[in-house]
């Protein structure tokens, strides 16, 4: 059974004073000794809490200050994004050539960030939520090591993970690659890394002249998606508006319950950064 208010054990509270233009080193003092305990492992994600005074301006602020403390800041975009707000923006999953996860409302769908786009792939996200849902919204965790675990007697399986895969781009710009060749899992300094979203994949193996996924891959995709959807391994919290996650995109995979909004009013927003460490 899913596991609720996991962010109790691992949330911590902003001072005031750091939310209004802390000096960089003063910040990253603060928070590095919160990403050391909690992204480098178990449990793979922390929250800070007591961010509701601050306007919109002044979450975003904090977010980019706040990411900026804990390593660089990676683009999202081929504009140089830093700062996306994900939000519902009418499309669903995988629709048409550019519609991705963070403009739909979906459910479901475990994934790390950014499997998809070219060049280096974020070691950590973070999530700044503005506004919450009415109703859903909470965020679902999966523990790489927990699959790999589960996986162990089925070496086949994590033989075709291994093998590359064609993830779509969703980037419909004149010359921009339709898809990036990734592995689901590698390994780095010794350790099991996870790239993925599987809808991206399929999409991707239905490009012209990309070959279709085989017979095995498929088995071992649909291998690793049964256990994602295994709610024993999984963890459910609710982010509060004022509050800020970082997640361990490395080893912890993440979705969320299908949400829905006001409609004509609230919104649900939440602000996303992605984060290169800085032993990357």
């Amino acid at each position: 059974m899913a596991r609720h208010n996991v962010f109790d054990a691992v949330s911590f509270p902003v001072p005031p004073e750091l939310t209004r233009d802390a000096p960089h080193d003063v910040l990253a003092a603060e928070l590095r000794p919160y990403a050391e305990r909690c992204l480098n492992g178990d449990p793979g994600y922390f929250v800070l809490t007591g961010l509701g005074h601050l306007d919109l301006e002044g979450h975003r602020a904090f977010a980019l200050a706040a990411s900026a403390a804990l390593g660089e800041l990676l683009p999202q975009d081929g504009a140089g994004t830093l700062l996306r707000e994900v939000r519902y923006r009418g499309v669903e999953l995988g629709e048409g050539s550019t519609g991705r996860y963070s403009d739909s409302r979906t459910g479901g769908n475990l994934h790390t960030d950014s499997p998809h786009r070219p060049g280096q792939v974020p070691d950590y996200f973070a999530l700044s939520c503005v506004r919450q849902a009415a109703v859903g919204g909470d965020l679902v965790l999966v523990r790489l090591a927990d699959i790999v675990e589960r996986l162990a007697s089925r070496p086949d399986v994590l033989e075709t993970l291994r093998t590359p895969v064609h993830f779509d781009t969703r980037d419909d710009t004149p010359g921009a690659p339709r898809t990036v060749l990734r592995p689901v899992l590698d390994s780095r300094n010794g350790s099991d890394r996870v790239h993925y979203l599987r809808e991206y994949i399929d999409i991707g193996h239905r490009q012209p002249g990309i070959q279709p996924l085989t017979p095995e891959q498929v088995h071992a995709l649909d291998a690793l998606d049964a256990l994602l959807d295994s709610p024993e391994l999984r963890s459910q919290g609710r982010l509060q508006e004022g509050e800020m996650i970082f997640i361990d995109n490395r080893w912890t995979l993440h979705g969320r319950v299908e949400f829905r909004d006001v409609d004509g009013g609230h919104q649900r927003l939440m602000l996303r950064t992605w984060i290169a460490a800085q032993d990357s």
